[in-house]
Protein backbone atom coordinates (compact mmCIF):
# COMPACT_ATOMS: atom_id res chain seq x y z
CA UNK A 1 0.00 0.00 0.00
CA UNK A 2 0.89 3.71 -0.93
CA UNK A 3 1.79 6.19 1.68
CA UNK A 4 -0.41 9.59 1.40
CA UNK A 5 0.98 12.73 2.73
CA UNK A 6 -2.05 15.17 3.10
CA UNK A 7 0.27 18.16 4.20
CA UNK A 8 2.79 20.44 2.04
CA UNK A 9 4.72 20.44 5.73
CA UNK A 10 4.80 17.18 6.19
CA UNK A 11 5.91 16.30 2.17
CA UNK A 12 8.62 19.06 2.30
CA UNK A 13 10.18 17.06 5.51
CA UNK A 14 9.62 13.96 3.99
CA UNK A 15 11.45 14.62 0.55
CA UNK A 16 13.48 17.49 1.85
CA UNK A 17 15.77 15.25 4.38
CA UNK A 18 19.41 16.26 4.49
CA UNK A 19 20.66 13.71 2.90
CA UNK A 20 18.73 14.64 0.18
CA UNK A 21 19.30 18.07 -0.18
CA UNK A 22 22.81 17.48 0.32
CA UNK A 23 22.59 15.63 -3.00
CA UNK A 24 20.35 17.79 -4.79
CA UNK A 25 22.50 21.12 -3.26
CA UNK A 26 25.52 19.53 -4.90
CA UNK A 27 24.03 19.03 -8.38
CA UNK A 28 23.32 22.28 -8.88
CA UNK A 29 26.53 23.59 -7.42
CA UNK A 30 28.25 21.08 -9.66
CA UNK A 31 27.00 22.37 -12.56
CA UNK A 32 27.10 26.28 -11.96
CA UNK A 33 30.90 25.46 -11.64
CA UNK A 34 31.62 23.17 -14.86
CA UNK A 35 29.45 25.92 -16.59
CA UNK A 36 32.29 28.66 -14.71
CA UNK A 37 30.02 30.28 -12.16
CA UNK A 38 31.89 29.86 -9.69
CA UNK A 39 35.68 30.63 -10.47
CA UNK A 40 36.11 33.60 -8.33
CA UNK A 41 34.64 31.83 -4.92
CA UNK A 42 36.79 30.77 -2.25
CA UNK A 43 36.14 27.13 -0.17
CA UNK A 44 34.22 28.33 2.43
CA UNK A 45 31.93 30.76 -0.01
CA UNK A 46 31.55 27.32 -1.74
CA UNK A 47 30.30 25.59 1.27
CA UNK A 48 28.04 28.41 2.55
CA UNK A 49 26.50 28.54 -1.12
CA UNK A 50 25.40 24.86 -0.83
CA UNK A 51 23.11 25.64 2.33
CA UNK A 52 22.24 28.53 0.36
CA UNK A 53 21.00 26.14 -2.73
CA UNK A 54 19.79 23.54 -0.31
CA UNK A 55 17.52 26.16 1.48
CA UNK A 56 16.06 27.87 -1.51
CA UNK A 57 15.39 24.31 -3.26
CA UNK A 58 13.11 23.15 0.40
CA UNK A 59 11.31 26.54 0.06
CA UNK A 60 11.00 25.96 -4.07
CA UNK A 61 9.31 22.85 -3.41
CA UNK A 62 7.34 23.71 0.04
CA UNK A 63 5.58 26.42 -2.53
CA UNK A 64 4.93 24.19 -5.20
CA UNK A 65 3.54 21.26 -2.42
CA UNK A 66 1.46 24.56 -1.34
CA UNK A 67 0.36 25.48 -4.08
CA UNK A 68 -3.76 25.02 -4.97
CA UNK A 69 -2.98 22.19 -7.85
CA UNK A 70 -1.41 20.16 -5.49
CA UNK A 71 -3.82 18.02 -3.39
CA UNK A 72 -1.71 15.30 -1.99
CA UNK A 73 1.83 13.73 -2.63
CA UNK A 74 1.53 10.08 -2.96
CA UNK A 75 3.67 6.99 -3.17
CA UNK A 76 2.68 3.99 -5.04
Amino acid sequence: MGTVTLLPTAAVDRICHDEQMTVWSGDFVGALSLHGFLRELEYHEVCELHDIVAREIRSIIRMALDHPEARTVMKV
